[in-house]
């Protein structure tokens, strides 16, 4: 078995560290300093076993937008979660995984299906024309999309 590389960039920025001990010195990020309202992954959290999450870049009502690093491929990328605030909540707290206000499972159902398959399509499309890198896959009872962090896309 092959040992296992120490991880060697900051988990807010993922910038290149020298010291794991210190505040990071790009962006000054030190475990725990950050103070996010509570329906926010924590930075160092993995998902789909290949991807960390970093810092908050946006937030509005039917999403929430990660920087994000590809452990296998090595590189940023941006992680938008479906994360509708009028049907879901979390605390992250307690659980990873979003919870459905009550009476709001159907809307949730729909809209999370929805916006699955509207990225599936989207992203099948510009692969094709661009050969950008991305994945979109249902964890934590929503769904996730990651792309190229160099590749912004405004519409999903």
């Amino acid at each position: 078995m092959g040992k296992i590389r120490e991880f060697d960039r900051c988990i807010y920025c993922f910038e290149k560290k020298e010291n794991k001990n210190l505040s990071c010195p790009v962006c000054g990020y030190a475990d725990g300093m950050v103070s996010l309202p509570v329906w926010w992954l924590t930075p160092g959290t993995i998902l789909k076993g290949r991807y960390m999450i970093g810092k908050d870049l946006e937030e509005s009502e039917e999403k929430l937008v990660y920087l994000g690093w590809d452990m296998r491929n090595e590189c940023k990328v941006e992680i938008t979660e479906y994360f509708p605030k009028k049907y879901v909540t979390r605390d992250i707290t307690c659980s990873e995984n979003v919870s459905c206000i009550p009476g709001k499972e159907l809307q949730l159902e729909e809209g999370r299906q929805a916006y699955f398959e509207k990225a599936k399509t989207f992203f099948q499309c510009v692969v094709r024309v661009e050969e950008i890198k991305m994945d979109f896959f249902l964890r934590n009872n929503t769904c996730y999309y990651v792309r190229e962090k160099s590749v912004r896309v405004s519409n999903l």
